[in-house]
């Protein structure tokens, strides 16, 4: 129905397009399920409700309007078509993140393109992208990754927007997220299928909103070192969310808000013969207040609890402080310093008692030189508490990048980054610290 709206691209069948995505929209709010046990956002999904910080007050430097160099794309009636390729380079000093580290160059391709719709109520948006690297003399570390995204909103009268939003993605894991020894996430491939309905009603000084999601997730075979494969079965789960929160406004500047989640997470099998899944159910309170000062400095500093607790006897129900903090600083119209705080409970499939905190803190700097050059540097700090075991593992990242904006339809970017982890047993995966470098040219049209 969405993608033949698309296609028609007229604009009467747009206003019936938003009619139908609205009933579409209402049926889950009749059903709404229980939430995932990760209530505190693990990597693996995307955030319950976005920063609502920004109330245009302030641009960063990747906001600042640029129009000599934006895409012009292509028009398909009452939609903009902007389709992209960026063919790249680059190395690593460390290819599966193991002690002895196996050094290799790499080639990247990643097409992609996005439809959006140019109404003057509701919007409509598709995009999709890919990313095939291949690392030359490793192919068990060759990556392709796709992501494909719809998302319609659709807007009831002056103050309540409805959103709906579908996204499937072949993605890798993260090396650094503690949910697996970084050796296996070099190589772990998953399919993750998630679905999200978010409304928003806001009178006067108040705010309130509503949102819930569902996610699936199937994790690839493993491709041994040895040959063959080993399956990651045990790690496939259904993630569901629901989330309200409520803001007021004590001046256009600054806004507080309360926030309750409620999460399940259901596993398909167990993790061993000996070990059963980690389904479980979470709940997290939050509050905080969002600020935005034209001129200084805009953000969201949220404190609260999170509490989860597991099917099996076998782990014990768990609970603490959550953090949730992202502060932007502008010293200058083309300097801007991003300072970012969080601290989660999430669940992990290592033999460590099944949840641990996932604390993360970030400082980001980025800064247009030119009209056309930007660099940023970004420094980053991981420790995972695992509860039952009292393990720990620490990990940093470093980073430099920058973009050269050569016209509408040239890109240039390079970055260089290092990243470090360590941990207090192999039960957590080794030691390991990388190099990576890379450079790319995007085509836009």
């Amino acid at each position: 129905m969405i993608r033949s709206g698309i296609v028609t691209g007229v604009d009467s069948l747009g206003r019936a397009l938003a009619t139908r995505l609205l009933i579409c929209a209402a049926l889950p709010v009749l059903v709404v399920g229980s939430a995932q046990a990760q209530v505190g956002e693990s990597l693996l999904l995307p955030p319950v409700i976005p920063p609502g910080f920004d109330r245009g007050r302030n641009q960063s430097v990747l906001e600042l309007p640029r129009k000599a160099y934006d895409p012009v794309g292509i028009r398909i009636n009452s939609f903009d078509l902007l389709p992209s390729i960026k063919s790249g380079a680059g190395a690593t000093s460390n290819t599966y993140y193991t002690v002895d580290p196996v050094a290799s160059t790499f080639l990247t391709t990643t097409p992609a393109a996005e439809l959006i719709s140019r109404w003057n109520r509701h919007q409509l948006m598709l995009s999709g992208t890919g990313t095939f690297r291949q690392y030359i003399g490793q192919p068990r570390r060759n990556e392709t990754t796709w992501q494909t995204d719809a998302r319609g909103r659709v807007d009831l009268g002056r103050f309540t927007t409805v959103t709906l939003e579908e996204i499937s993605a072949q993605l890798t894991e993260n090396q650094f997220s503690g949910e697996t020894v970084p050796t296996v996430a070099a190589l772990s491939r998953y399919r993750r299928d998630f679905v999200s309905l978010r409304a928003v009603n806001q009178v006067g000084r108040m705010r309130l909103t509503f949102a819930t999601d569902y996610a699936l997730f199937r994790f690839k075979p493993l491709p041994l070192l040895a040959g063959g494969v080993r399956s990651q079965e045990n790690r496939d789960r259904n993630v569901t969310r629901a989330t309200g929160q409520f803001e007021y406004a004590r001046s256009p500047d600054l806004a507080f808000f309360v926030q309750a989640s409620y999460a399940d997470q259901a596993f398909k099998t167990q993790l061993s013969a000996t070990l059963p899944n980690l389904g479980s159910t979470a709940y997290r309170v939050l509050s905080g207040f969002n600020f935005d000062d034209p001129g200084f400095a805009r953000g969201s500093v949220g404190v609260g609890y999170t509490h989860q607790t597991f099917t099996a006897p076998n782990y014990k129900p768990v609970g603490g402080v959550s953090v949730e903090a992202r502060v932007e600083v502008f010293p200058s119209r083309l300097t801007t310093v991003l300072l970012g705080a969080r601290r989660t409970l999430e669940v992990t499939s290592l033999y460590t008692g099944g949840a641990y905190w996932n604390n993360r803190l970030t400082l980001r700097v980025d800064r247009e030189i030119w009209h056309s050059v930007l660099v940023d540097v970004i420094a980053e700090r991981f420790k995972q508490s695992y509860i039952q075991s009292g393990l720990t593992a620490k990990s940093y990242q470093l980073g430099l990048g920058a973009q050269y904006l050569s016209s509408r339809r040239v890109v240039v970017d390079a970055s260089l980054k290092y990243g470090n982890r360590s941990a207090d047993s192999t039960i957590l995966g080794n030691p390991f610290d990388e190099i990576r470098s890379e450079i790319g040219l995007t085509f836009r049209i």
